[in-house]
């Protein structure tokens, strides 16, 4: 099975900038600008899918990654956690330690560091909870810290679930519809396991915070990037100047997007907070997010595996490819302690500030992020000596 398309690793790139601007974005007070501009911010606050596309790329690159070599042993597993540990937790440790050195020598008193009244205990909680990635289940902690790495937390509970489900899905892909919905109901089991006996710091709070910022509410975009790729490994490699899922996907949604704001635009009453006797949307447009959006990010991806287009001849450019590799830093960075310091002591521009942390991100990933992951990733493994 290929395991590297270019064009996929833009798309990582796209993906990013899309996250920064919906933080960028929130910087705005719509209320205050011309109509056409309110308009316009609203449409890129919707950029959040952003996350989506990397939670589909997760299970798609996973799958293609290790779907040929998986085995069921113990060595094998460990090799695997060794890989994903090296390449997701170096760069976070020390970005983490940077945030969490500011709190306790200077604090910000930022939304993302803990209060003024948070007790020691508390704070060492914060600490391990933090390092070990499961801040991601506890609402009084999936932002504290660095902010967006709440969806780390979903990453590393499907790197832990992915060999599993690789070996039911390699011998029928079919039961991708059977452990989605497993996967969602062991969620709400959950919720109202913790809700019972776990009362503690928001841990699964409610099927809310399960559905929006759990793997457990995510789990069919990682398995639809999952199916994809074994999908893809069936189909003839002969690229084709159709357009026809390059056009679906890449068209379909900012169509998508533009629904979206114009429903929030237009129909305010009916989001969080909700107006008196307002009917809440919010579950359909969870399903949506994590069920209907996939489908189309499944097809732009599909379109740039196997279509010639003038996008994905974009997206496979150097820049980009670049950019891509360099995305989970400026992810990490572009929110919270690190924005800050910047918007204070050198510029309060977002311009400048996208600029510089696209500088920065490329340098840390030259500099540190790929360094680390070269020496921290297991060996290959020596070819068995034919007798």
């Amino acid at each position: 099975m290929k395991t590297y398309f270019p064009a996929l690793t833009g798309v990582r790139a796209v993906a990013a900038y899309m996250v920064v601007m919906v933080h960028i974005s929130t910087r705005e007070a719509p209320a205050t600008l011309p109509y056409l501009n309110r308009l316009v911010v609203e449409y890129v606050r919707q950029w959040g899918i952003g996350v989506t596309i990397f939670f589909v790329l997760s299970g798609f690159l996973i799958t293609t990654r290790y779907a040929d070599e998986l085995r069921p042993t113990w060595a094998w597993f460990g090799r695997y956690l060794q890989n994903r540990f090296a390449r997701i937790y170096p760069i976070y440790f020390l970005l983490s330690g940077l945030t969490f050195g500011v709190m306790l020598v200077q604090p910000t008193h930022g939304w993302w560091e803990w209060s003024a009244a948070a007790t020691s205990l508390e704070k060492l909680l914060a600490v391990v909870l933090n390092v070990t990635l499961l801040r991601g289940y506890f609402a009084h902690f999936s932002v504290l810290g660095l902010p967006t790495a709440w969806s780390l937390t979903a990453e590393e509970t499907f790197y832990l679930c992915a060999p599993l489900l690789l070996l039911g899905l390699r011998r029928n892909l079919r039961r991708l519809v059977l452990y989605a919905g497993a996967l969602l109901a062991l969620g709400f089991g959950l919720v109202g396991f913790c809700s019972l006996f776990l009362p503690y710091y928001g841990l699964m709070k409610d099927v809310r915070f399960m559905l929006t910022s759990t793997f457990f509410g995510h789990s069919a975009e990682f398995l639809m990037g999952m199916g994809l790729a074994l999908w893809v490994a069936r189909q003839p490699r002969r690229p084709t100047r159709r357009i026809t899922y390059t056009l679906i996907g890449a068209g379909g949604i900012p169509i998508y997007l533009l629904v979206l704001s114009m429903l929030y635009h237009f129909f305010p009453a009916h989001y969080h907070p909700l107006a008196a006797g307002a009917a809440d949307w919010y579950y359909w447009l969870v399903f949506a997010s994590n069920g209907l959006l996939p489908v189309l990010v499944c097809s732009l991806f599909w379109g740039l595996i196997s279509e010639q287009t003038q996008l994905r001849r974009l997206l496979e450019t150097r820049l980009f490819d670049l950019l891509g590799k360099a995305s989970y830093v400026l992810y990490l960075i572009h929110l919270g302690t690190v924005d800050f310091l910047f918007r204070k002591y050198v510029s309060d521009s977002s311009t400048v500030c996208i600029g510089a942390y696209t500088l920065i991100s490329i340098v840390l990933y030259k500099a540190v992020e790929q360094p680390l992951h070269r020496r921290l990733r297991a060996k290959p493994q020596a070819a068995p000596v034919a007798a």
